[in-house]
């Protein structure tokens, strides 16, 4: 990444997973506080995780600078969100907390945190049928930040390796 001379306090992230994971790359280079405004599902802005991708390969790591420092959730940053795209984005997540379900590293308090945040997904995702229901987009965000915190804490296992290896982005 070229080096460039700003003279910034914060860089701020609005968007899905992949803004949040450029945020995350901006962070980890720059060393610059990040606030994340998510306005989809992915729970990455709760996880020291990144992904960089160069020369077709991908390169993850775990460091507590690219954990966003402030997190806004907004139901309302979502309701431009289409249907399908809502519900592939809370999946993500919910594959997020599973990991919670068979990490080597995992607890009775990370599974309180997956159940949780596995079923306030899922009932949101219900709602989100209705894709101008703010409370169930509310109850997604919620669920959202349990699943990130759960990946955060017992790290990544089979799911998410088996998809780093080719590349692909989750």
């Amino acid at each position: 990444m070229p080096e460039l001379a700003v003279d910034a306090d914060c860089a701020v992230a609005i968007g899905g997973g992949s803004t949040i994971g450029l945020g995350k790359a901006i962070a980890l280079e720059s060393s610059l506080p990040i606030i994340a405004i998510p306005t989809t599902y992915a729970g990455s802005e709760m996880t020291p995780i990144y992904g960089i991708t160069e020369n077709g390969l991908k390169k993850t790591g775990r460091d507590a600078k690219v954990i966003p420092k402030t997190v806004l959730y907004d139901p309302e940053l979502t309701i431009g969100l289409p249907v399908r795209l809502s519900i592939v984005s809370g999946l993500n997540a919910i594959a997020h907390a599973a990991e919670g379900l068979y990490a080597k590293d995992g607890d009775p308090v990370m599974l309180l945190l997956t159940d949780e945040g596995i079923r306030s997904l899922a009932n949101g995702l219900r709602g989100v049928m209705n894709s101008k229901d703010k409370a169930a987009r509310s109850e997604c965000l919620y669920g959202t930040w349990l699943c990130g915190k759960v990946l955060s804490n017992v790290g990544m296992a089979l799911y998410h390796k088996l998809c780093h290896t080719p590349g692909w982005n989750i």
